[in-house]
């Protein structure tokens, strides 16, 4: 602050003061002038002054020069109006703490730090708390110094004092309050007829308080006319004005209250009037400023509102459906007009299911029947505009959102999403994720995806379904003898020979290197699928021309049938007994499956019997493969991997019985199991000072489970885990049947903290739709694609795909299967920043993670290359 401007604040500062303390003295005299018959005075305002004053100062300083100057003045005052000295003083000390005791009170109740006007009925309910406050600790300091410098009773005249100070408080400092509001406001005719209304109040009250009659209840309907028109600055100033009226009356002998013949019961029934006319004049201003903000402020929202919905990105019409006649589009905004391609008035009036194809009409229609019927409140789907209106794909909702009047035509909004880009997207991903990048062919997803609905419609008729598995004899000598260019070569061209002897609607799918199998649904008899079997021996029996060589091969076929109602991992499983039949007696030849062959169905069911028993014997235990930070390349998470320790066989991987263990019952208590493990370890790590989160694999049959919410809650809750410690895998080929009290019960677990994870990601087909719907956290790439990474192009635009995807729906990526350098540097190079894989260890039990934690080795919490290994071994 410059010299000059600290000169003009210290001036201004002066002249405030002095003003503050003028108009204390003021109204000190003012308050001594009020006495009637006895010493007593009917108002102090004084008190409301010193109330106002103390708000004005603030804090510190010029709070303290406020109360020096006011018990300066205050004592002068008393000693010149007569009272003896250390009186004097002593009075004054009463009129400071009044004035800090109402600030305290309006600091703490409504927070006001400073002065200014009340604007809602709770800053008149503290006003009036505070000067009942400050009134009654004054009253009762005043009895105690007048007791003990005149010898009166500390309690004779408290409660008038009391009362008189408490209403000269609220009234004055009201005034007070609103004198910076008063200034003009409105057009020329309100402000003259504001001034004619308050001239008129005013003389009005003048005339009621001079006569004798007992009519002073009549000046409050003058006081209600007042704040009606005024606000509640004017009526505040007002209605201490009509206190100074009823004081000078009452003074001087006149109006109603001179009639009282007892100085107490005049006094307190002229104070009681003051304060009825100050409350009734701000409550009823106050109250309708307020509800006139309310208006404004609902107006204000309305027109926002509109004017947002006009501005919206997102297409939007306003609809009204009835249950007889067509829905009625009654506005649109401008998203919607550009989405359409019409214009506002081309909109108005018509039926938006005239805007879409025959299909997505019917899929609206039936969306707005069940909200006009009240059997939803919202309805969602994808829809498909109609050629003449730009054939887009939209991602459409409805709601409720009010009704006309009439029960019958409730109205609706109808959003719409331009989706057209996405949805080529999510063809063209489809298109790399379900089919083979060698061949063209499907791939083993699709094609299994084929097999259930064939499957299904089986069940529904008389037809057959017959599934051939074909296997290329020899193939990987043609491999190691002629190199891989000559394999593909040889692989595309028996693709081509599978693909032309099938019919039509059969599906050829490559489900593996040298592995095909043909879906032959709607079959009449199974003679007609050995039929094909044979001709696929026939049509490999020409030579191939693969690069440079001329090869002939042979292939064999494991062949059976199904007629619905079977799981399709039960049939590609037969298919596969006959194929390996076939091998086993000789190949290039094809062979059906027969009961004879359940061999391999039985050894499942002793694999079945002896997991139960590992169960029970503590056999099944928790290994933990790390996740790791692609650019520290330091441990983040640890997945939980079941292991079977098996007393004869040592310790076998999930290969070996996963998929016996996951068709049976035991899959539930083994996963508690896991889970419950996994829970321990990583509450044990925690203590040991290293925060990692644990990723726990939930197979199918858990997810069709009811109770997995609580099991997981139960789990959280008796370990002492963390919850946003816990990862959740889903298979990415299970996200279809996440929906219904599975999504709520995924919902309310990402709630409490628990993340999901979707597992083998690619290997599916799920929406990108799903992705953006469901809770889901991180997505772990197949590691069919990272084992690529280095040498496919594929595999890095569908990593790239993947990761850009998952970018922008604001997911963390993990690729998993990692094993080399090069993938790990591939990766990174994408935008992959965790990594799992045997290049960063193999998995372990948790007692060899913390062994090595406790030798000092730097634990598995650091990892460099090479420090855990890498590869299969």
């Amino acid at each position: 602050m410059t010299g000059d401007s600290a000169l003009r604040a210290r001036l201004a500062l002066t002249t405030e003061t002095i003003a503050w303390g003028v108009l204390y003295a003021g109204a000190m005299l003012v308050g001594r002038l009020s006495r009637v018959d006895t010493e007593l005075a009917l108002v102090w305002p004084a008190a409301g002054v010193s109330v106002v004053w103390f708000l004005r100062a603030g804090a510190g300083r010029r709070r303290g020069l406020a109360v020096a100057v006011l018990g300066a003045v205050t004592g002068t005052v008393n000693w010149v109006t007569g009272v003896e000295p250390l009186g004097s003083w002593l009075f004054a000390g009463v009129n400071v703490v009044h004035g800090l005791v109402g600030v305290a009170v309006l600091g703490r109740l409504a927070g006001w730090r400073t002065a200014r006007p009340m604007a809602s009925l709770s800053d008149v309910a503290a006003l009036l708390c505070a000067s009942t406050a400050s009134a009654g600790v004054s009253a009762f300091l005043g009895g105690v110094v007048a007791a003990a410098r005149f010898g009166t009773e500390v309690w004779d005249g408290i409660g008038l004092i009391g009362a008189r100070n408490g209403i000269s408080t609220f009234v004055v400092a009201s005034a007070l309050l609103a004198v910076p509001r008063l200034r003009a406001s409105g057009s020329r005719a309100h402000r003259a007829g504001s001034a004619v209304l308050v001239l008129t109040v005013l003389a009005g009250s003048l005339a009621l308080v001079l006569v004798r009659w007992p009519v002073a209840f009549a000046l409050i309907p003058l006081t209600v006319a007042a704040a009606l028109r005024c606000g509640p600055a004017v009526t505040s100033v007002i209605a201490a004005a009509q206190g100074v009226l009823v004081v000078v009356a009452t003074r001087a002998g006149h109006g109603p209250f001179s009639l009282i013949p007892r100085v107490e019961p005049r006094i307190l029934e002229a104070q009681a009037l003051i304060l009825v006319l100050a409350l009734v004049g701000a409550v009823v201003a106050l109250a309708l400023q307020e509800r006139s903000e309310a208006l404004v402020a609902s107006r204000r929202d309305r027109d926002r509102l509109q004017a947002h919905m006009d501005a919206a990105l997102v297409a939007n019409a306003h609809v009204v459906a009835t249950g007889s006649t067509s829905p009625e589009v009654l506005d649109v905004n401008g998203a919607m007009m550009a989405l359409t391609g019409r214009s506002r008035a081309q909109l108005v009036g018509t039926d938006p299911c005239t805007w879409l194809t025959d299909a997505s009409a019917s899929l609206l229609a039936a969306g707005v029947d069940e909200l006009a019927s009240g059997a939803h409140t919202g309805w969602r789907g994808e829809l498909q505009l109609a050629d003449a209106w730009g054939s887009a794909w939209v991602d459409a909702a409805l709601s409720a959102v009010g009704a006309t009047g009439h029960p019958a035509r409730p109205e609706l909004s109808l959003q719409m999403v331009d989706m057209t880009v996405q949805k080529a997207a999510e063809e063209r991903l489809a298109t790399i994720a379900l089919h083979d990048e060698l061949t063209g062919l499907p791939n083993r997803v699709l094609w299994a995806d084929r097999l259930k609905v064939a499957l299904a419609e089986a069940e529904r008729s008389r037809f057959v379904v017959g599934v051939l598995y074909v296997d290329v004899d020899h193939f990987k000598e043609v491999n190691d003898r002629h190199g891989h260019d000559v394999g593909d070569d040889l692989l595309r061209e028996i693709a081509h020979r599978l693909s032309s002897v099938v019919r039509p609607h059969d599906t050829v799918a490559r489900i593996g290197g040298d592995e095909f199998v043909v879906l032959c649904p709607r079959l009449q008899t199974t003679a007609d699928g050995l039929g094909l079997a044979a001709r696929i021996q026939q049509v490999m029996v020409a030579p191939v021309q693969a690069g440079t060589w001329r090869l002939t091969p042979t292939v064999s076929v494991g062949v059976t049938f199904a007629e619905g109602d079977e799981d399709p991992r039960v049939v590609l499983r037969r298919a596969d007994t006959a194929l390996y039949t076939a091998k086993d007696r000789g190949r290039a030849r094809f062979e059906v499956y027969r009961p004879d062959l359940e061999a391999e169905l039985e050894r499942s069911a002793q694999v079945l019997d002896r997991l139960n028993e590992a169960y029970r014997d503590g056999e099944l235990r928790v290994h933990y493969q790390p996740v790791v930070d692609a650019g520290a390349r330091r441990v983040v998470a640890l997945e939980a991997l079941l292991r079977w320790e098996h007393p004869e066989r040592g310790t076998l991987s999930p290969d070996a019985f996963l998929d016996v263990l996951e068709s049976s019952d035991l899959i539930h208590g083994v996963g508690a199991l896991v889970l419950r493990q996994a829970c321990d370890d990583a509450v044990e790590l925690l203590v040991r000072g290293h925060r990692l989160a644990v990723h726990v694999n939930i197979s199918a049959r858990e997810l069709a489970r009811l109770g997995l919410r609580g099991d997981v809650e139960r789990i959280l809750a008796e370990t002492g885990m963390p919850a946003e410690l816990l990862v959740l895998e889903i298979t990415e080929t299970r996200l279809v049947a996440v929906n219904g009290s599975l999504l709520r019960d995924l919902r309310a677990l990402r709630a409490l903290g628990v993340r999901v994870a979707v597992d083998d990601f690619g290997t599916g087909y799920s929406a990108l739709t799903q992705l953006v719907e469901l809770p889901v956290d991180v997505i772990k790439l197949d590691k069919g694609f990272v084992s690529e990474i280095a040498t496919s192009a594929r595999a890095r635009a569908v990593s790239a795909g993947v990761q850009a995807m998952a970018a922008g729906l604001g997911v963390v990526t993990v690729a998993e299967g990692v094993e080399t350098e090069q993938q790990a540097e591939e990766l990174a190079a994408l935008g992959f920043g965790l990594l799992q894989g045997f290049l960063f260890g193999q998995p372990r039990s948790m007692v060899d993670w913390l062994e090595e934690l406790a030798a000092g080795r730097g634990g598995p919490w650091e990892l460099r290359s090479g420090t855990h290994g890498g590869g299969r071994g």
